[in-house]
């Protein structure tokens, strides 16, 4: 009997068909006796052949000896053949099931005994050859009998894995070799028991899904909607894959995604449009009114009196507003930009999206990894650091005709008009960059409960596994290599679904989930190799803290202020180089006719860009501490509540309301390290204005400073060498495994936590919900007579789909491990 003469081959570009194949004449061993023994159907008939293979995959490539011809009739009988027309009138995945021939043939008892009379007279024709003293050489099954289980083991949520090593090779695929010894006896029980195992688990047809959801390249090669394909009715078993959706009502239980932060709103730019227009038309009118008026106003009552302040002073005070306000632009582009990457349409536009940082850095480094409009308004924001050294050195004095007079340097005035229509212009261009846009977001994504929030129904997290412990964000982005995920709204083939809101990988199959012991389980995931006692190891955990926040960097911050400001305090209050006397100036302090003098620059624009420089210094400081601190909370032996950790949100407030939320919170380091990084902006301001070229008693030239603004500059200093000691202690709870810095860093460190799974994160409908659900109290119970409130913490945690990782859980979860919180030294 013969019933291995069906066979699935993948021909043109692996897709599955249904061909018969005839075997008998294959070399048959004593396993293949038992694996067809386990994979065939069972018959009352006792005169089946036992030598007969079932082989369920055969490469193309596989040349076979020609069979004899059968009747037309016969095969039509036989096996059920897909027209050519429909083949390529439908997918390459969803061909097996638009099929409805089924993969295992069931012949009756007339079929068989004809199948047994031809195959005996092959037999004999056999017995015949084997008397030739040449033998055939046998043909090794090795990489078929491997590519097939291969391609049948392909679980429908494993990626991709890109593999360039030929079929022969042993690392080419993920399984365990199932090989015949030829009854040679090379061949080990065990691997034996393995081979079986493997055929036994794939005997019958693949699982149902299985060929529709192989995704054989991610989303960033796919030019085309799924919406668009032409495909045949799917079953009801049909795996369920992400397809986009786009909505063109805005209703409460699908909001328009075109949330766009109030400080990037028409209205926003239009006010800093304005601001920068009102100082184009001041800058304009002095220089113009100083060329046509020999000046401004007369000089008067000296450097301490009202005129001075209102020129030497009030200038940087107003550039130092714009500044600010471009700051804070600029931080709400950053923060919303990877999430409006993610929106777009193009997937070669989202590919780097999960990468880009989300918090705001220091404006000496602007980042250009954006759309080219918004690249080119950063450009021209970042301009804005040069305002207020420029303003510091703004007006001068020239004499006329005996009188001294106040007049505005027509180069410095002239530039700075140049840079505020510059910074106008920005702001017109991010005005109507996120105008009416999508931007992917229904509220400001402003808190890790805003992040997480995106992920529970997501299908895009299976390649995560093992990237809670990396170490950088290069290695999760080598490991994460061709994504393209979208955030917005998705639908599956499966219309009771209905339509729902994460973020998502277009034409990946949902996250598959079992039921065992009367519970719901996710599916287990493709295991990744780590030990256990790397995610139990302190030096894994506290490995991670930003370089200018390490042992060395901040000793060396502080050490060197230190020796900076004792310096200052010794020339300055030496008797021999006291600061009061004023000192000569080494270049002409005589202004030209368009009023720029030498000295007044240099000792007004180079002051003003050491403060600048000092101010943004500090930047990086303060915002790594925002960062840092709900993971710091996370951290503690006790957990936090999401009050003190997931919600919140300091890298997104503005300055002043910082501190105060983080005073309330108790958080009193980062509320007095963001006030004093916002306080230093005064320290460029006066910078600016302290020294002016006079004539001394003794008629000589000398700058002299302006004391009171010299003394604020000193207590300032001050206030920065202590700020930079208070970064000293209490730093090793900050450490991570990695950073946080990104979506894909965050992502790693609660991709199969069950905090997922948890009611307050399954579709809140606004901020203020998902707020609510996350701060209200447990409900009351035996064990819970106070009506406490949730607590997270992070640490070691056994995962959705089975596992232990690193990263954020919910303490007291019923029927659940314990979170392993470790400790610190």
């Amino acid at each position: 009997m013969n019933l291995g003469d069906l066979d699935v081959q993948l021909v043109h570009h692996s897709r599955p068909q249904v061909q018969r194949v005839l075997t008998s004449e294959r070399p048959v061993t004593p396993l293949d006796v038992r694996l067809e023994a386990d994979r065939s159907p069972s018959f009352t008939s006792t005169d089946s052949d036992p030598t007969t293979v079932v082989r369920w995959l055969t490469p193309p490539s596989r040349a076979y000896t020609p069979q004899p011809q059968k009747s037309e009739d016969t095969l039509r009988s036989e096996a059920t053949i897909i027209p050519d027309d429909y083949r390529h009138s439908i997918g390459a995945n969803d061909r097996a099931y638009a099929s409805e021939t089924p993969l295992v043939v069931r012949f009756d008892e007339e079929q068989i005994r004809s199948t047994e009379a031809e195959a005996s007279k092959r037999e004999g024709k056999m017995d015949a050859l084997s008397m030739d003293s040449n033998p055939p050489t046998p043909v090794d099954d090795t990489p078929y009998i491997r590519f097939a289980i291969d391609q049948l083991t392909r679980d429908q949520d494993i990626r991709p894995l890109h593999r360039h090593s030929s079929p022969a090779s042993s690392e080419s695929y993920p399984v365990e070799r199932v090989v015949s010894d030829n009854g040679l006896g090379y061949m080990s029980a065990e691997q034996e028991r393995e081979a079986m195992r493997l055929v036994r688990k794939h005997r019958s047809s693949p699982a149902e899904g299985r060929l529709f959801a192989f995704n054989a390249t991610r989303p960033l090669s796919i030019h085309s909607q799924p919406s668009q394909l032409h495909l045949p009715p799917r079953r009801p078993s049909d795996p369920d894959i992400f397809m986009p959706v786009e909505l063109a009502n805005n209703t409460f239980r699908h909001p328009d995604l075109t949330f766009v932060p109030a400080i990037l709103r028409p209205f926003s730019m239009i006010t800093l449009s304005c601001l920068c227009l009102l100082m184009t038309a001041a800058l304009m009118f002095c220089a113009i009114f100083s060329t046509y008026h020999d000046g401004l106003t007369e000089w008067i009552a000296g450097i301490y009196g009202g005129r001075y302040f209102v020129f030497s002073f009030l200038p940087q005070i107003l550039a130092a507003c714009v500044f600010l306000y471009v700051q804070c632009v600029m931080g709400a582009i950053t923060r919303m930009m990877p999430y409006m990457m993610m929106a777009m349409h193009d997937a070669e536009s989202r590919a780097n999206a999960l990468f880009l940082g989300i918090f705001p850095r220091t404006m000496l480094w602007p980042r250009w990894n954006g759309p080219i409009s918004i690249n080119i308004a950063n450009t021209l924001f970042w301009l804005s650091i040069f305002t207020i050294p420029l303003q510091g050195c703004l007006f001068s004095v020239i004499n006329v005709d005996g009188v001294w007079r106040w007049t505005a340097v027509q180069g410095v005035a002239w530039t700075l008009v140049a840079i505020y229509l510059l910074m106008m212009f920005a702001a017109v261009i991010t005005a109507l960059f996120f105008y009416n846009r999508k931007t992917g977001v229904m509220w400001d994504p402003r808190s890790l409960a805003d992040v997480i929030a995106l992920l529970p129904r997501s299908n895009c997290l299976r390649d995560y596994p093992g990237t809670d412990i990396m170490r950088n964000k290069e290695d999760i982005r080598h490991k994460l290599a061709l994504r393209s995920d979208r955030l917005g709204y998705w639908r599956t083939p499966n219309r009771e679904r209905g339509i729902f809101y994460c973020i998502g990988e277009e034409g990946a199959s949902t996250r598959q989930y079992t039921l065992q012991a009367g519970k719901i389980h996710e599916k287990p995931q493709a295991a990744w190799d780590v030990e256990k006692a790397e995610l139990y190891n302190t030096d894994t955990r506290f490995r991670y803290i930003p370089w200018f926040l390490k042992d060395t960097f901040v000793i060396f911050w502080a050490v060197a202020a230190f020796i900076f400001l004792l310096a200052l305090f010794i020339v300055s209050f030496l008797p021999s180089t006291a600061i009061r006397k004023g000192f000569p100036p080494i270049v002409s302090v005589l202004p030209n006719s368009a009023g720029y003098s030498p000295a007044n620059f240099l000792y007004s624009f180079i002051p003003s860009v050491i403060g600048m420089l000092l101010y943004l210094f500090f930047q990086p400081l303060d915002m790594a501490l925002r960062v840092l601190q709900p993971w710091v909370e996370l951290g503690r032996p006790a957990g936090a509540t999401a009050e003190a950790s997931l919600l919140l949100d300091y890298p997104a407030t503005l300055p002043i309301a910082c501190s105060l939320k983080a005073l309330s919170n108790g958080h009193y380091r980062v509320a007095i390290i963001s006030l004093l990084s916002t306080l230093f902006i005064l320290i460029p301001i006066l910078a600016g204005g302290i020294f002016f070229p006079l004539v001394n008693p003794a008629m000589q030239i000398r700058m002299i400073p302006n004391l009171p603004s010299f003394y604020v500059v000193l207590a300032l200093l001050i206030l920065y060498l202590l700020a930079l000691l208070m970064l000293i202690p209490n730093r090793y709870e900050m450490h991570l495994p990695h950073g946080v810095s990104c979506l894909a860093e965050i992502f790693s460190f609660v991709h199969a936590s069950r905090i997922l799974d948890d009611s307050a994160f399954h579709e809140p409908k606004s901020k203020s919900d998902l707020v609510t659900r996350l701060t209200g109290e447990k409900t009351r119970g035996p064990f819970n007579q106070r009506g406490e409130r949730n607590r997270f913490a992070f640490g070691v945690y056994m995962g959705r789909a089975g596992g232990e990782c690193l990263g954020v859980e919910r303490l007291g979860r019923r029927g659940a491990q314990e979170v392993v919180i470790l400790g610190g030294r």
